[in-house]
């Protein structure tokens, strides 16, 4: 026999009090029971539609108040591990009608809140269920409850426990008689401030003290050991205290407890007593030999750290100085814009945009160097003809040197592609020759050769970084000072220069020697004092034909409406890639992390193509493309990264893949979106 349930009538026979309250931060009452509203002296009106915590706040008389952060943090507990959470006993007062007086008037409440789960087992509200206890706690109960409270007072003075509470708003300190004894107070003294706690810490914690308590601003929990300042043997105390928050959100208060920890401390000082001395005991004549072999390699060691130190402070002393400078130009130049705009002048603006933008790119250009010098830049590796390289630079080369200076070209025939990325090797041949001008102040010649170079299974031991294999071997000699020994070894340092301050950042040679490795080459430097230098850069061969160098399309390329899906967790870079799309024509999906994408991709949503960050938390880029593949086979897939070792070579990359350095340029980025689908 089919019946329809009236489900409110079970709401309103279920026992005790009910509410249903949002499942957000706000925990809005979206329904409760009559018996709920009688309970509480208040109206259906006045309540559905509003925070529990705007409809029954803290007692104001009560400077103490703490029930409001009991619930609050116990609804924040269900909704964190989406199971029931039972509280203890609450004291919460409830405001009294204005036809009696108004005012509050003291309850006492045994509250559960029970989280209501979908099929995803997402929590779509909360079940706070409560029950008046009141009388009991205020009449018969009375003498029950003053013999509880004793045990458990028996009970901290027994386990070498005290509880406290702090409260934020007037730093009051409320201790227990437990505490009091464990910190050896007389009945002269009152704990009821925190700066008095601290007084009784020893010196020498204090600080550590300082720092675990300062910890509740960021809502966090805390831990710390510490001793006493007092004569005679040590005493340590271990504390643990938690935050909690009043009906409004603010943080309240801090309840805590501390447990006398000194007989744990004293056993493990005994322990590594005892250690020690069986150590001392086991020493023999090997032991003392390894002991001074183990000295002298933590010599060795502690001189190459010292030396890394001191690269380690070059680089993130000129990082600092650069970054500074360029800094300076972005937040000037958008300062000044901000004060015109204010006032209504936009004539200049534009001048403070470009200068800004010149900073900005500036700054990503340095961004690259180090990432270069990290071997974690992002290469488009490809097969490159070297020869074809050089000879499309040869006039910027003149104009760049000078007439004092001749450029020469020794490039064999026959050479194998390179495999390389084009930009940077472009780069490094324009660096080295800048490097070569520099060396020759009066003039002099620079000379760029190109030759094959097979490396055997033997290894070269002057090449100790060379592995086996076919190269390209590009060098750039030059006549001018050279260079010393020292200076060569140090010459892939980054920040490191013998140039005047000014004249060089020291990321050139740095940069080459990164990007150059990633790509699996090697690079090696010659050069004697007033002998000149030659720079050898040997470029592993592509078993391929040789590409030409790519001309960008001068338009940028409009959408058609197709759907392009963007993963990418940082808020702001998202929204500017979406805008620039839709800008485009074409129509955007969003997801800031993998399995946000995930649930897209399952549905029956036309995607065209997806432009994913690399470094999303959890489930990366690349292996989101691997899976949303297996469930679109064929879907375009465009990587964005600032940080993409394992994008070092094209062959990571599946087919219709490809991938973009951040920052980008807009208008790049909108010619790779067209290009890939073909617009």
């Amino acid at each position: 026999m089919n019946r329809t349930l009236d489900l409110k009538a079970i709401f309103e026979a279920l026992p005790n009090l009910n509410l249903i309250l949002s499942a957000d931060p706000e925990f809005i009452m979206l329904a409760a029971s009559d018996a709920r509203l009688q309970a509480t002296n208040s109206t259906r009106e006045a309540c559905i539609g509003r925070s529990i915590f705007e409809v029954f706040g803290n007692n104001p008389d009560e400077t103490a108040a703490s029930g409001a952060g009991a619930l609050r943090a116990s609804l924040e507990r269900v909704l964190e591990t989406r199971a029931p959470d039972r509280m203890a006993i609450t004291k919460y007062d409830i405001p009294r009608p204005a036809t009696e007086g108004g005012g509050f008037e003291v309850r006492y409440w045994s509250p559960i809140n029970v989280p209501v789960l979908n099929e995803q087992r997402e929590v779509t509200c909360i079940i706070h269920q409560t029950q008046d206890v009141t009388e009991q706690v205020m009449g018969r109960d009375a003498p029950t409850r003053g013999h509880s409270d004793e045990r458990f007072r028996a009970a901290l003075l027994a386990s070498g426990t005290g509880t406290f509470n702090w409260y934020l708003q007037d730093d009051s300190l409320y201790v227990d008689h437990a505490l009091e004894q464990i910190f050896g107070l007389g009945m002269e003294r009152k704990l009821d401030t925190f700066e008095r706690l601290i007084e009784l810490v020893h010196p020498a914690d204090r600080s550590r003290v300082r720092f675990a308590f300062e910890r509740y601003g960021q809502a966090q929990d805390l831990t710390v050991e510490f001793r006493l300042a007092r004569p005679g043997e040590e005493q340590w105390l271990a504390c643990k205290a938690r935050v909690f928050r009043d009906a409004s959100g603010s943080l309240s208060y801090v309840a805590g407890a501390c447990t006398d920890i000194s007989a744990r401390k004293r056993a493990e000082e005994a322990l590594r007593v005892s250690e020690n001395r069986l150590r001392q005991l086991n020493e023999t004549l090997e032991a003392r030999v390894a002991a001074e072999v183990s000295e002298r390699s933590r010599t060795e060691q502690a001189l190459r750290q010292a030396q890394k130190m001191e690269a380690v402070g070059q680089l993130t002393g000129g990082i600092a100085h650069d970054f500074n400078n360029l800094l300076t130009g972005i937040i000037g130049s958008l300062d000044l814009m901000q004060r015109r705009f204010r006032r209504g002048e936009v004539a200049d603006v534009e001048r403070y945009i470009n200068a800004a933008a010149t900073s900005a790119q500036r700054a990503s250009a340095l961004t690259q160097r180090l990432l270069a010098f990290s071997r974690q830049q992002a290469l488009d590796l490809k097969p490159v003809d070297v020869n074809h390289l050089v000879a499309s630079l040869e006039d910027l080369l003149h104009r760049t040197t000078g007439e004092n200076i001749a450029v020469i070209t020794q490039l064999s025939a026959g050479l194998p592609p390179a495999c390389m990325d084009v930009n940077q090797l472009e780069n490094a041949v324009i660096n080295l020759v800048i490097n070569a001008r520099d060396a020759m102040p009066h003039g002099g010649r620079i000379t760029i050769s190109t030759a094959n170079f097979q490396l055997g299974s033997e290894p070269d031991p002057a090449r100790r970084g060379l592995t086996e294999g076919e190269y390209v071997l590009l060098t750039v000699s030059d006549t001018g000072v050279g260079m010393t020994p020292d200076v060569i070894e140090r010459a892939f340092e980054p920040f490191f220069t013998t140039k005047p301050i000014g004249k060089g950042t020291g990321l050139g040679l740095s940069m080459i020697y990164g990007y150059i490795k990633q790509a699996k080459g090697y690079i090696h430097i010659e050069s004697k004092p007033e002998s000149g230098t030659r720079v050898h850069l040997y470029l592993p061969v592509h078993h391929g034909e040789a590409s030409a160098v790519e001309v960008a399309q001068e338009r940028t390329l409009q959408g058609t409406g197709e759907t392009i899906l963007v993963v990418e967790d940082e808020p702001v870079v998202r929204s500017l890639v979406v805008e620039v799309l839709n800008d485009l024509g074409y129509e955007t999906l969003e997801a800031g992390e993998a399995s946000e994408a995930l649930l897209i991709t399952e549905s029956s949503q036309r995607i065209d193509l997806m432009v994913s960050d690399v470094g999303l938390p959890g489930m990366n880029g690349r292996q989101l493309a691997e899976i949303v593949r297996q469930q679109r086979p064929g879907l375009k897939v465009l990587f964005a990264t600032g940080y993409a070792e394992s994008f070092a070579a094209n062959d990571i990359l599946g087919p219709d893949m490809a991938v973009m350095a951040k920052p980008f340029a807009i208008d790049a980025f909108a010619q790779k979106v067209g290009e890939m689908l073909g617009s």
